[in-house]
């Protein structure tokens, strides 16, 4: 049975499925139950919830191509060149709806706009609120299988979040995705990119015009150079592993428009080094956020401790915070996100699936799974390369909301 695909309330969902994947048993299985392993190694079930998923047949023991009864698989002792085979009922997170039909035609795939297409590339314009691949609970609603499904065999060249849409290369074969990656590696790619932020920023003008993406970043008194290190924080990984060392960060910004009835201003960005989060962190940092950013502008944050941390505190590893102070505050992260994840476990989550008893999870809106950060235009500095996608709604003159 294929995947079963429907539209709801501007969402893209997928219903339920079953899904089976194997992997050999590792050396430091050998000589121990499935049992013990998976309650050992994989703790995100209690070992009463793996017995009973071994005995629902999830998880089960292929030894010579055989599959072993229940009884042996919670008995036998893993050996060598044994499969572990895992059949998991997968529950996929909605995605925004960006088309009606997703209609494969000369100028579109799947409904998205093919910028450009040839033996190597397919460059696309991303819709906003789907991951380009498979990762964490995304597999079947991402830019890579739906591609796939409509005949089309591609790789991504380079990262592009969820929520960002833009100019996305695929390149059809391993010799161009690598080529593609040794050129954004070696910074001989030019990025620019569209935000929509908070305020007025430096130099800009209410004045509506047209822009083209040559004629940014030709005035260079109307050019603001962010310099700052950009790390990370994840409190889902102990002290200190959780904080990654700060790396070196520089990005350019040059307005375009002030939109004065929302306070509001259309930037163009262009970052010189490839961070994560790069460009959304520096415009926090300036006092200008992405408008509607869900993490890094604090008026729309659910976690106000860790994005003031990250906006005050450029590189953690030269901030004069002793090991003790760094700790204390680590720990704040994390009580953060175990109170927020506690907060919607209690109002969220009342019903569970009947199958595997997954706790039904409400859907998001279409509006926050769109960020006004759009990748416009990606091109070599030899000028063999040019992509350049339409304006974002948000971005356009005529249509700034």
């Amino acid at each position: 049975m294929g995947i079963e695909v429907h539209f709801t309330n501007g969402l893209r969902k997928i219903k339920p499925y079953y899904h089976s994947r194997t992997c050999f048993a590792k050396g430091r299985w050998l000589n121990r139950t499935l049992l013990d392993v998976l309650s050992n190694e994989f703790r995100t079930l209690s070992r009463d919830d793996y017995l009973n998923r071994i005995i629902q047949k999830d998880f089960q023991l292929i030894r010579e191509g055989e599959p072993l009864s229940v009884e042996q698989t919670l008995n036998a002792l893993i050996q060598n060149k044994d499969l572990v085979k895992t059949t998991d009922h997968k529950h996929e997170p909605p995605v925004r709806q960006w088309s009606a039909d997703e209609l494969t035609t000369a100028t579109q795939i799947a409904g998205m706009d093919i910028i450009h297409e040839d033996e190597n590339f397919l460059v696309i314009n991303k819709p906003c609120g789907i991951p380009v691949h498979p990762t964490g609970q995304y597999f079947q609603n991402t830019i890579t299988e739906i591609l796939s499904g409509a005949g089309k065999t591609a790789f991504p060249t380079h990262r592009l979040d969820k929520i960002t849409s833009g100019v996305l290369i695929l390149a059809k074969n391993c010799y161009t995705a690598n080529k593609i990656q040794a050129k954004i590696r070696s910074r001989d790619m030019r990025k620019v990119y569209l935000a929509r932020v908070r305020g007025m920023f430096p130099h800009a003008s209410s004045d509506i015009q047209y822009f083209s993406s040559d004629e940014l970043f030709q005035q260079s008194d109307k050019v603001t150079k962010v310099d700052s290190p950009i790390f990370t924080v994840e409190p889902k990984k102990r002290f200190r592993a959780g904080l990654s060392p700060a790396r070196e960060a520089t990005t350019n910004f040059y307005p375009i428009r002030y939109i004065a009835a929302s306070d509001e201003t259309v930037v163009a960005c262009q970052p010189l080094t490839g961070r994560t989060h790069q460009i959304r962190i520096h415009l926090a940092r300036l006092g200008h956020a992405i408008s509607n950013d869900p993490f890094y502008n604090y008026q729309n944050t659910l976690y106000p401790k860790r994005l003031q941390f990250m906006l005050d505190v450029e590189n953690w590893e030269t901030s004069g915070l002793s090991e003790n102070q760094l700790s204390e505050r680590f720990h704040e992260f994390v009580i953060e996100c175990e109170e927020l994840q506690k907060r919607r476990t209690q109002s969220e989550f009342s019903e569970k699936c009947m199958y595997c008893g997954t706790p039904s999870i409400p859907d998001p809106t279409p509006e926050t799974l769109e960020l006004y950060l759009h990748a416009w235009k990606y091109s070599d500095i030899e000028g063999k390369l040019s992509f350049e996608s339409a304006l974002p709604k948000w971005a356009s003159e005529h249509d700034t909301k």
